[in-house]
């Protein structure tokens, strides 16, 4: 995963329009240079998407470091608001539980997710 958000950085380094916003009268869309990348992940408290900041600024070590810290305090119900708020882009997958498919939910005001 932590490789998956370097490559998702970098690609939105080439592309920024999928690391924008739009306003709720969808007159306006913001770029945002941080790479701020929501990982879904299951918690005791349900589904929450915590975010990694400044994605584009870490190593794929300080990126793991991070997604471990953010995996700890999710499993222990922790999460803060702080390491929910600001995503800028989000990234989830269907996790240990199998399955061969998923859709996936754009969180507005982003304009985009992957999965």
């Amino acid at each position: 995963m932590p490789l998956i958000l370097k490559a998702a950085s970098l690609a939105l380094g080439d592309f920024p329009i999928l690391n924008s916003s739009v306003s709720a009268d969808e007159t306006e869309i913001t770029y945002h240079g941080s790479h701020n990348i929501g990982v879904a992940m299951d918690t005791p408290g349900g589904l929450l998407v915590p975010n990694i900041k400044n994605v584009q600024a870490l190593t794929v070590e300080q990126i793991s470091d991070e997604l471990v810290r953010l995996q700890a305090a999710g499993a222990a119900g922790k999460l803060t608001q702080e390491d929910q708020a600001g995503t800028t882009f989000s990234l989830s997958n269907i996790g240990a539980i199998g399955g061969t498919y998923a859709s996936p939910v754009i969180a507005a005001p982003q304009v985009s997710r992957e999965r």
